[in-house]
């Protein structure tokens, strides 16, 4: 087990399920840059990967998709499936696993969904796994990528800083943790050569659309 999954393990065993509600409870139901491009892009199944505690795969099943999820910690992902079934979703195509060897069929879904989860790992595995990501989509379907913009909160928590620009945080209260913060330049590097677009978005950071090709 790498450094970063004992982060993760660590951080979704000690948040109580009673607070994954309250925060649902006030997630922002609106639709986002993410939703508006799934629908245009007329999308049934989508995959949230690295689900986290689920809210967003609530969001999402609540917009009308069919949604499948998983991740790399266990705790998430029964947080996930506790949220989904309490709010009348199925919650049984959830499961652990690792972004960078998902265990799904190639062509599972229409779209794959990663919010937050490429920019928390080094630059050389999330190229990896944007390769993994494509593999799961249909031809024609697409992967949707947030990538948070590094801030004064990143900055400050101790971390050493690795050749590809990798924060490695080695003390406070993410120590374990890996942050990687793209530039716009360092986007091109991360699709591979894919056909991608910066969505317009009022998150800090960017919204990457990747085609899947057909």
């Amino acid at each position: 087990m790498d450094i970063n999954q004992s982060f993760w393990d660590w951080t979704w065993a000690t948040i109580a399920p009673e607070r994954i509600s309250s925060y649902a409870a006030n997630f922002d139901t609106a639709e986002d840059a993410v939703v508006a491009f799934l629908r245009e892009r007329k999308v049934k199944t989508v995959c949230d990967a690295g689900c986290g505690c689920g809210v967003y795969s609530l969001k999402l099943a609540r917009c009308g998709f069919a949604v499948s999820g998983f991740d790399i910690a266990e705790d998430a992902v029964l947080l996930t499936q506790k949220l989904l079934s309490e709010n009348g979703f199925s919650a049984r195509d959830f499961k652990r696993a690792d972004v960078l060897a998902t265990g799904y069929p190639s062509k599972r879904f229409d779209a794959v969904v990663a919010r937050d989860v490429i920019d928390h790992m080094p630059m050389k595995q999330g190229m990896d796994a944007v390769r993994e990501l494509l593999r799961i989509v249909r031809p024609g379907g697409c992967v949707l990528l947030t990538l948070d913009a590094t801030d004064s909160e990143y900055e400050s928590e101790p971390h050493e800083t690795s050749i590809d620009g990798d924060y490695l945080f080695n003390g406070g209260k993410w120590d374990g943790m890996t942050f990687h913060p793209y530039s716009a330049s360092e986007i091109e590097k991360l699709a591979d050569g894919s056909k991608y677009k910066i969505l317009p978005s009022n998150e800090n950071g960017f919204t990457v659309a990747l085609d899947a090709g057909e």
